[in-house]
């Protein structure tokens, strides 16, 4: 099998902001302004058309990045790697049975990473994927153990400068000094909500 590491991100269509893709996803959410973004299949395809013939060619730890301006703003980089571990860097072992495989456990730090034959609409728009590996399934969220919960923050109310305990539960609060409605500014709630690093992922071509 001729494997395929993928890093993915694109610009906001709304926004602005970089949106990471994380795995072969037809929707995304703009984690700024939350919008929805759909990612449809013939995008997949033109996206990823010529990476298989490009990675074959290549020696396993070389790669390459692009720019994309097409349907969307996208930065690229891709190479020619077996799947490991994104926490300790150690190489998957994947056993012939990998059909029926839905997680693989690192055998030094325990990190599971998810494993799943490619969907079929997937498929369609890039022959030859067979397996991804390191995606989280559509909608689903990877497990987060390393982030903490962040503690509540001080914050001046500046209509009557009330001090006030932000918990970064909602992105509009109440002053419960004088009832105004204050909408938390960026670098404060980016405080409260670290932006998500990109995420590696792995296409094994048959």
């Amino acid at each position: 099998m001729l494997w395929t590491m993928m890093e993915i991100s694109i610009d906001c269509p709304h926004c602005d902001s970089p949106v990471h893709v994380d795995g072969p996803y037809r929707k995304l959410t703009c984690s700024r302004c939350h919008s929805e973004i759909d990612f449809p299949g013939e995008v997949w395809k033109d996206t990823l058309e010529e990476v298989r013939q490009d990675v074959s060619g290549y020696e396993k730890g070389e790669g390459t990045g692009s720019n994309i301006f097409g349907h969307f703003n996208m930065r690229m980089t891709y190479g020619r790697l077996d799947p490991y571990c994104l926490k300790c860097k150690r190489d998957f072992d994947l056993e012939a049975d990998y059909p029926q495989l839905t997680m693989i456990r690192c055998p030094d730090c325990g990190t599971e990473s998810p494993v799943a034959p490619a969907a079929v609409w997937f498929r369609e728009a890039v022959p030859g994927a067979a397996l991804i590996v390191g995606a989280w399934p559509e909608g689903e969220n990877a497990p987060d153990e390393e982030r903490d919960k962040p503690k509540p923050v001080a914050y001046s109310c500046p209509q009557c400068g009330g001090s006030l305990m932000i918990d970064g539960e909602k992105r509009i609060v109440e002053c419960s000094y004088c009832s105004t409605s204050i909408y938390l500014p960026d670098d404060l709630w980016l405080t409260l909500h670290p932006a998500k690093t990109k995420t590696r992922w792995f296409i094994g071509f048959k």
